[in-house]
């Protein structure tokens, strides 16, 4: 199963592409996948330490719909499925 994972903002300059192809056993939650994520990017460590972090920080969109309104970290990511991590801009 192939999971596309896009970033937007300064993240993209930092990855290969923008864009990260990740190769799943079964449907995952976006939880297992963000997880997935920062244990194998060196990159994303200095960034964020757990999924909610990601979460808090940005806005997660699978297939353009944003996770908050399909189960947040506990939707399910299916096989085919692009997700989109576009970091929240604010001010202290």
């Amino acid at each position: 199963m192939t999971v596309i994972v896009r970033f937007r903002g300064p993240i993209a300059g930092r990855i290969t592409g923008g864009s990260v192809e990740v190769k799943v056993q079964d449907t995952i939650t976006a939880s297992e996948l963000l997880s997935l994520l920062i244990r194998e990017d060196s990159y994303l460590q200095t960034i964020w330490n757990s999924p909610a972090e990601i979460d808090r920080d940005s806005m997660i969109l699978c297939n353009e719909v944003d996770i908050g309104v399909t189960g947040g970290l506990g939707s399910l990511i299916d096989d085919g499925d692009v997700i989109m991590i576009v970091p929240l801009v604010h001010g202290g």
